[in-house]
Formats: C-alpha cells, sequence, structure tokens
C-alpha cells in the first residue's frame, strides 16, 4: 500500500498563516481556478478532503464562498465547476452612502448588526485593501431593511490600522462612512463599484426571506480617499426583485472642452 507524503497531504499556505483552514484552502482553489477553463469540473469534494487533509465541513465552507464570488457553480447531482468568466463594464456613478440614498428617496431603514470584529485579511479582501495576506481588518456584517422589508446583506472590510476600534462603533443606527469621516477624519473621494446577478445562496435567503437560487445583485465595491488610498471594500447582497441599478451616463468632451 502507497501512502501519499505527509507534505503533499496539507494545505500549502504562507509561513506564520493565521488564516482558518478554510480561508487557506479557498486562496488554494482561488489559484488553480485561475489556470482552468470555464465549465471545468474541480475535484470532489472527498478527493479535496483527501489530497489536503481536511474536513468536508472545511471543503464545503472553501467552495461556498467560491461559488458566492462567482468563481465556481454547482450542479446538483453533477458537481462543482468553473464559472464563465464575467465582463466588467465600466459605468459613471454618483457615489452616495446607503441611507444617504434612501433618505434622499423619502425611505425608512433599519439595521440589524449581524457581525462586527476583528479578523485576519483573505487574499480578496487584501489585495482589494492593499493590505498584507493576514493582516487585521474589521469585518461588519450587517443586514438592512428598507421600509421594513429585507433589503440587502452588506459585508464591509476596513483595514484596523486605519479605523481602529471600528469594531466597537454603534452601527445599527447610522452609515460606516458617516463614523470614518467624522471620528477617523477620513473623506471617501471615489471607488469601483461592480455588479453581477447571482443566484441566492441558501444562508443568504433564509436572511433576505427569499427561496433559495432567487435572483440577487452581487455588488463589489472598493472606495478610496483623495491620495488613492483604498480605506473600505464591501460585498452586497441585494435582492434582485427589490432593487434597480441607475448609471449616470456622462458624454465624452472632446479637445478639453
Amino acid at each position: 500500500m502507497t501512502t501519499r507524503p505527509a507534505s503533499s497531504r496539507r494545505v500549502s499556505t504562507p509561513k506564520g498563516s493565521t488564516l482558518p483552514k478554510y480561508s487557506q484552502l479557498r486562496e488554494v482553489l482561488r489559484k488553480q481556478i485561475e489556470t482552468m477553463s470555464a465549465d471545468q469540473p474541480i475535484p470532489s469534494e472527498y478527493e479535496l478532503c483527501d489530497k489536503y487533509d481536511v474536513s468536508r465541513i472545511t471543503v464545503r465552507k472553501a467552495l461556498n464562498d467560491l461559488i458566492h464570488e462567482g468563481l465556481l457553480y454547482s450542479q446538483q447531482g453533477k458537481g462543482t465547476f468553473v464559472a464563465p468568466r464575467k465582463f466588467r463594464i465600466e459605468w459613471a456613478q454618483e457615489m452616495a452612502g446607503f441611507h444617504a440614498d434612501m433618505a434622499r428617496r423619502g425611505l425608512a431603514v433599519k439595521v440589524r448588526v449581524l457581525e462586527q470584529k476583528i479578523v485576519p485579511a483573505d487574499q480578496r479582501v487584501a489585495d482589494e485593501l492593499s493590505v498584507t495576506l493576514g493582516d487585521p481588518v474589521v469585518k461588519i456584517v450587517r443586514l438592512r431593511f428598507v421600509e421594513e422589508k429585507p433589503f440587502d446583506i452588506a459585508t464591509n472590510y476596513t483595514p484596523w490600522v486605519v479605523f481602529p476600534g471600528l469594531e466597537k462603533e454603534d452601527l445599527a443606527r447610522g452609515s460606516i462612512y458617516t463614523v470614518i469621516r467624522t471620528r477617523y477624519g477620513v473623506q471617501i473621494d471615489h471607488g469601483v463599484r461592480v455588479v453581477e446577478a447571482v443566484p441566492c445562496p441558501s444562508d443568504a435567503a433564509k436572511l433576505l426571506r427569499v427561496k433559495a437560487g432567487a435572483p440577487l445583485l452581487l455588488i463589489h465595491n472598493t472606495m478610496y480617499d483623495a491620495a488613492h488610498r483604498p480605506v473600505e471594500h464591501s460585498v452586497i447582497q441585494r435582492r434582485g426583485d427589490r432593487a434597480q441599478v441607475e448609471i449616470a451616463v456622462v458624454t465624452e468632451k472632446a479637445g478639453g472642452v
């Protein structure tokens, strides 16, 4: 009987990594996905458990994260596959915080904070915030209601070194952007926003009171200050039956006029 060497059965991660095992496995798989073709199947849960010497729960959490990011998709009874690459379309859009935008429309907003703590940055968050993998970031997850009905789930990340103590702020009553500006003196100057349509995962469906698989708008935001320093990254799961995207279209100025 041949036994695979122990070193090849562990998730390969940077020395001293503080990330949980499922995050480590997710980043290993993310790099593999970059080399694979659209609709190509990835190894089964059993094969991943055996190859990386991790539990099935660890594998499922890693795969679910990648599915939620739109990098993989799952077909019941068939397996998990690499999602087709998506094209990014640049839009000109006015930047406004959620609370300010809803208030301007005369809509009542309520917020339930689901998670608010310091966590080590995974690779995606580290890239967006220009920090090192594993650096402390403040993670804030909120379920937001508009007119008493669930509207979206917002997950925000900010560098802890820039906003120490943000994990203790009362964010059930106001905007993160307002706190960033008034307490920390950081003014958000511009940002990048990417929107895509995805099916709603089962865990989010329970919170949003929709059926699993219902359409969602998945919105990725990265906001910068005037020095082009990234200060906030968010991932928003917004009910597709309750939201539209409004885009401001502008003409190109010719000859600098």
